[in-house]
């Protein structure tokens, strides 16, 4: 998926927003400056589309601790000085695609040791949406798609 600065920025913006006007359900005065840390960080992450992606997904999960009223880890520390790309490994259930697995499921003469997972192999989109998606920590993941196939049935 292709996505411009514009778009990437404005998603951001729009979360931003919603971690602002939602900072109120954080009950510890502690957690409020901490969220307001995180934002400041993520709002000086735009050196590259690759950084901005990223900066979204801290921001997706930002929002929804700030939403529920009480923030996890990563956000129950301020945040670290680090680069950002050096810190995503900190996201809830790690960040997209990890690449040079992928590389190896995607080249046979990489001597990949894992097979490629099932679910990529028979997602449209290789996987890419599942991928991105969060992972909780307990309890389980269902994943239900709808997909028109053209008929290749003939009378």
């Amino acid at each position: 998926m292709c996505e411009s600065p514009e778009d990437l920025n404005y998603d951001c913006n729009f979360n931003m927003f919603l971690a602002k006007t939602m900072l109120t359900n954080l009950n510890k005065n502690e957690d409020r400056h901490k969220a307001v840390r995180w934002m400041r960080k993520l709002a000086q992450c735009n050196r590259s589309l690759e950084e901005m992606k990223l900066r979204n997904d801290f921001m997706y999960y930002l929002v929804i601790n700030i939403q529920a009223g009480e923030l996890q880890p990563p956000f129950v520390d301020s945040p670290p000085q680090a680069p950002l790309p050096t810190i995503a490994h900190l996201l809830p259930g790690g960040v997209g695609i990890d690449l040079e697995k992928e590389a190896e499921w995607a080249d046979p003469t990489k001597g990949g040791r894992e097979p490629r997972p099932l679910l990529y192999e028979n997602s449209p989109d290789g996987g890419e949406f599942l991928a991105a998606q969060p992972v909780p920590r307990c309890g389980a993941f269902c994943y239900l798609a709808v997909v028109a196939r053209p008929n290749t049935m003939h009378d």
